[in-house]
């Protein structure tokens, strides 16, 4: 096992629990460190995880959206549709399940090469300044964005790379405690948006992202100008950045090998988040190989079980997913301001707090479209509207503003 994220440990709970031997080789030398994720899970992404709300630092109620011109709307309710966690306890957990159910956890341990012997794989790699040859049957790749396991097996890439940044900060003039601040517009985020997510105790998780090709400049500089109410006097305690994988690749699997979360592109491509498409898919990865393993076969065309097995689960979201990237992508500032103001209408409000899954947003999509039609205009190419529901004079004028 090539890393000891959520993905990667969720494989190795579940071999290791069927009495697969595994080693899970970890890059870094804190499981859970640096933190790379904003931490913002459903309760069944803890279900999924083994574990349970307790561990969550806040309940998350809704969020605040501001628009590219400062207008603001409030979304969400009373109950409570996320739960942000310690990151880092996360993965914790998940290697001490992985641990108790006979998983052998490296720290520090970098792959330098992968090969193919006889009918195994061979692994070298660098721990501390030993370097070992490691043989194994099979090797599961859970290495991130760019996979050395996904590149071994020859595996295409992902369809894009979002780039973000973040940091956990003290934001003194922000009293908002269950509500995400959620900022739209290419002065912030370019092809993306940028957030604000309550801790607890006065420490916030922000972050902002970009598409790809689209490189945000003085993204935070920017925020605090604007929104001085809200980053005002701020104190910024970490920093982390990276890339996130969204459309996943077109294989995920080959010759005694597969990969799973962010080294597969699993991530959703709407918000970037990814644990919970990834520990669906750990499942599927693991239920693949018990069956490799059972019937003598870890063979390129074996192993494909797994590819067909969790896109039948999450394909059509994570491909609907994409869709609503691309149209968000092709919005102006304008096209923003005009698509956020139908949070106005009659109704609206009422079916994104219903409908608002942040796991399945294809759902939310599909609602919203039923009620507003005309919104399909906003997608490239526009297209015809269906229903008889006409758009209100507001929507349809030639201001967007």
């Amino acid at each position: 096992m090539v890393g000891g994220g959520p993905a990667g440990l969720a494989v190795a709970r579940e071999l290791s629990t069927a009495g697969v031997p595994v080693l899970v080789l970890e890059r870094d030398r804190v499981v859970g460190r640096p933190v790379q994720c904003s931490g913002l899970v459903t309760e069944r992404t803890l279900r999924l995880a083994g574990l349970d709300e307790g561990m969550a630092w806040n309940a998350i109620r809704g969020a605040i959206v501001h628009s590219p011109r400062g207008a603001t709307y409030e979304i969400g309710g009373d109950r409570a549709h996320a739960y942000v966690m310690d990151r880092s306890a996360f993965d914790r957990r998940l290697a001490a399940q992985a641990a108790a159910a006979g998983s052998e956890l490296w720290t520090g341990a970098r792959v330098l090469r992968l090969e193919r012997a006889g009918a195994g794989v061979r692994l070298t790699v660098a721990r501390g300044d030993e370097t070992a040859t490691l043989d194994a049957a099979l090797v599961v790749g859970a290495d991130g964005p760019r996979s050395l396991v996904a590149d071994f097996l020859g595996l295409p890439a992902p369809r894009e790379y979002l780039r973000a940044r973040g940091a956990d900060v003290r934001l003194p003039h922000c009293r908002t405690s269950d509500r995400v601040h959620l900022f739209f517009g290419r002065r912030y985020a370019p092809g993306f948006f940028a957030w604000a997510i309550p801790l607890g105790g006065g420490r916030f998780r922000i972050g902002w992202g970009s598409g790809q090709g689209e490189e945000p400049a003085g993204s935070l500089r920017a925020l605090t100008e604007d929104y001085p109410k809200i980053f005002g006097a701020m104190e910024i305690l970490s920093q982390t950045g990276g890339l996130i994988p969204v459309g996943a690749r077109a294989r995920t699997s080959g010759e005694r090998g597969l990969v799973v979360g962010d080294a597969a592109g699993q991530a959703k491509a709407t918000s970037g988040g990814g644990l919970y498409t990834a520990l669906l898919s750990a499942r599927q990865a693991a239920r693949t190989i018990l069956e490799g393993f059972a019937g003598g076969d870890l063979s390129a065309e074996c192993l494909s079980a797994y590819d067909q097995a969790w896109r039948q689960q999450l394909g059509a979201e994570l491909d609907s997913a994409m869709l609503l990237r691309r149209a968000f992508r092709a919005l102006s500032d304008a096209d923003m301001e005009w698509a956020l103001r139908m949070l106005r209408l009659p109704g609206m409000r009422a079916v994104v707090d219903r409908h608002g899954d942040i796991d399945y947003p294809s759902q939310l999509a599909a609602a919203v479209l039923r009620l507003a039609p005309w919104l399909l205009r906003l997608l490239p190419g526009g297209g015809e509207i269906p229903g008889d529901a006409p758009a209100p004079d507001w929507a349809i004028s030639g201001s967007r503003g």
